[in-house]
C-alpha cells in the first residue's frame, strides 16, 4: 500500500531471508523484484546480499526494516522527504522524545539505554536509537556498508553507525526521525507478528552481552584500519563531559 502510494517512476528490489509466511508474494503481486533466501541466513548477511544486489542493480536508494511488525512501512515518506532535504542517512528511532510508546517492556529500554551510550561514547552521532534496523540511505552509504560491514547477523546497525563515523570519507549526513516503539498490537498499529512476555526475558537480557561483543569487535576493525588515535580522542571527549 505504501509503495502504491508513492509518486513518481521506481523499482522495487526486496530480498527475503527464508520467511515463512507469503512475503515474497505478497511483494510480486505488486510488481517488486525479489531475490530470496532459502533458509534465514541471518540479519547481517541478508543486508549485505540487498546492497551487493542494490549496487549491481543501479539504486539509488536502500532500505532495511524489521519484519516482524515493529516498523510501519507508512514512515518510508517522511523518512524519504529527509533524503529530499539533504540527509545521506535517516534512521527511525523508537527513542525519539517524540515517539509514541505502546508496551515497551522495560529490558528493551534498558538495552537501548546501555547500547545507545556506547555508541553515543565512541562517535559524535546524536541518536537516540542505536538498536533500529529501520534504516534509509543513499547509494554511496550502501556501498561504502557494503564493503565494511563484517557481521553476519545482530549487530550490523552498530556496526554501520561505528564505521560511517570513523571510515566513511566524507562523513554522511544522519538525520533520526521519530517512530513508534511498538513491542504491543494495539488498535490501528497492531502489527506485531510476534509478542514479547516474561517467558523469553532472560533470552533477552542476553543481548546485552552480545552487542557489547558487537561493538569491541567493530572497535577492533576500526583499529586495524588505523584509527585508533581517533577512538581515543572520541573516548577522551567523552570522559571530559
Amino acid at each position: 500500500q505504501v509503495i502504491l502510494g508513492l509518486k513518481g517512476r521506481f523499482e522495487v528490489l526486496l530480498v527475503d531471508d527464508g520467511s515463512s509466511d507469503a512475503t515474497a508474494q505478497v511483494a510480486k503481486k505488486h510488481g517488486c523484484l525479489v531475490v530470496r533466501n532459502k533458509v534465514n541466513r541471518g540479519l547481517g548477511t541478508g543486508i549485505s546480499k540487498g546492497y551487493r544486489l542494490a549496487v549491481r542493480g543501479g539504486y539509488d536508494i536502500a532500505i532495511t526494516l524489521d519484519a516482524d511488525g515493529q516498523h510501519d512501512p507508512k514512515f518510508l515518506i517522511p523518512m524519504l522527504e529527509q533524503l529530499k532535504r539533504g540527509a545521506d542517512i535517516v534512521v527511525a528511532s523508537r527513542y525519539h522524545p517524540k515517539s509514541e510508546r505502546i508496551g515497551v517492556p522495560f529490558d528493551r529500554d534498558l538495552l537501548n539505554i546501555s547500547v545507545t551510550a556506547q555508541i553515543r561514547a565512541l562517535t559524535g552521532w546524536k541518536i537516540t536509537d542505536a538498536l533500529t534496523g529501520f534504516w534509509m540511505m543513499r547509494r554511496p552509504c550502501f556501498r561504502f556498508a557494503l564493503k565494511h560491514n563484517r557481521l553476519k547477523r545482530y549487530g550490523s546497525c552498530l556496526e554501520q553507525l561505528i564505521k560511517f563515523w570513523y571510515l566513511a570519507k566524507p562523513r554522511p549526513k544522519l538525520v533520526e526521525i521519530p517512530h513508534p516503539a511498538i513491542y504491543d498490537n494495539h488498535g490501528t498499529l497492531s502489527l506485531l507478528t510476534r509478542t514479547y512476555s516474561n517467558s523469553n526475558r532472560e533470552h533477552r537480557v542476553e543481548r546485552f552481552g552480545t552487542h557489547a561483543l558487537h561493538v569491541v569487535e567493530v572497535i577492533a576493525d576500526v583499529n586495524k584500519a588505523g584509527h585508533a588515535d581517533a577512538v581515543e580522542r572520541e573516548i577522551k571527549k567523552r570522559r571530559r563531559g
